[in-house]
């Protein structure tokens, strides 16, 4: 679905919420990362520095040729906005890019 929505648009919206009502949500921009170097770089990044068991994984469980499988795909996200909402009091905090390209 992703890759079809990227052919004909980069413009992509990404959300984060939580049972207590936080919440992040992302404008950004989108592209594949064709280069295989970045894609080894990202694969070993969150196999060593993945969160604890039952929140993260080591990639090569599904891809086991790992950056080098033909499935795997590295999405690079170049974001122009990103709200921080808190549930507790709706205290909601925006950053944006000093000059948005394109948006």
């Amino acid at each position: 679905m992703k890759a079809a929505h990227l052919a004909h648009n980069p413009h992509t919206a990404y959300a984060y919420w939580h049972p207590r009502q936080d919440a992040v949500f992302v404008d950004s921009v989108s592209a594949w990362v064709p280069d295989r170097d970045t894609k080894v770089r990202a694969c070993e990044l969150y196999r060593r520095n993945s969160p604890p068991p039952g929140v993260g994984y080591d990639p090569h469980l599904y891809w086991s040729d790992g950056p080098d499988s033909p499935d795997y795909h590295l999405l690079r996200i170049d974001p122009w906005r990103v709200q921080i909402l808190r549930g507790s009091d709706l205290s909601s905090r925006i950053w944006a890019a000093e000059s948005p390209q394109n948006h």
